[in-house]
């Protein structure tokens, strides 16, 4: 590692550009709108929050929506929120470190963040199945 990596290494908390670029990384992932984005671009920053905010945004309306129902509409609320928390534990755990100043590898990152698709894709569904509950 030269002593410019040395540097940007200890000065960028979190970043994934900066971290696909540290780990020489040029893999790519498939947004659903079939947009393909490289780890290290701003688009896959870009991307990677939206997933974040979109996914809180359905926990939060299961979580209203808990409130409302009774019965077996509860029970298939709870089993969709077990899918969504499950299918998004690596995004959460990304943004939990970050917002916690803990260090993780840049191959845990890079690992953590590109399982965005599957959260992206396990928010869709559970958004469509809350609007048919």
């Amino acid at each position: 590692m030269n002593s410019r990596s040395i540097l940007l290494v200890t000065t960028l908390r979190f970043s994934i550009v900066s971290l696909a670029l540290l780990a020489g990384c040029a893999a790519t992932i498939t947004a659903m709108d079939g947009r393909r984005l490289r780890l290290n671009s701003v688009d896959f920053r870009v991307y990677l929050e939206q997933v974040f905010r979109e996914q809180n945004s359905v926990a939060t309306a299961l979580a209203f929506a808990q409130d409302e129902v009774r019965g077996t509409g509860y029970e298939s609320l709870l089993q969709l929120e077990d899918v969504l928390l499950d299918a998004c534990a690596d995004l959460n755990a990304l943004a939990a470190a970050r917002r916690d100043n803990r260090a993780l590898s840049l191959r845990e990152r890079a690992r953590m963040a590109a399982t965005a698709p599957g959260c992206e894709v396990t928010t869709q569904r559970t958004r469509a199945a809350l609007d048919v509950l």
